[in-house]
């Protein structure tokens, strides 16, 4: 699911070599993650659930429900990450709707999948 390119800032850019470990579960959560380039794995209990490609984005949940990290990301490739902490993430929940929609697409696409993963 891909995010506006409202967070363009190079000073901001994160780069990442293959098997960097972004988060773990349990850890504070500051910021979310848009994927410029390069892909990011999403890890519970050591199980890769999703992939994350170029425009993507991760790390939201916590953000939304103050809460710790549900799993981990760890770079599969090297990448470019844009983090967007707590900040601007409230300030375009609030000042662009279509953001916070998009935002909910993402996680409602996320669930249905864990979902069908359930279901076997």
């Amino acid at each position: 699911m891909k995010l506006p390119n409202v967070f363009s800032n190079p000073a901001n850019i994160r780069s990442c070599p293959a098997g960097t470990v972004i988060f773990q579960k349990g850890d504070e959560a500051l910021e979310m993650f848009v994927v410029q380039s390069g892909e990011v794995e999403i890890l519970i209990n050591g199980k890769a659930v999703e992939t994350i490609g170029p425009d993507g984005f991760f790390g939201e949940m916590s953000l939304i429900d103050d809460s710790v990290r549900s799993a981990d990301a760890v770079a599969k490739t090297d990448c470019t990450l844009l983090p967007v902490n707590r900040h601007h993430f409230l300030f375009m929940v609030d000042e662009t709707p279509l953001f916070a929609i998009h935002v909910m697409k993402g996680m409602a696409n996320r669930l249905r999948q864990a979902d069908q993963r359930a279901a076997g």
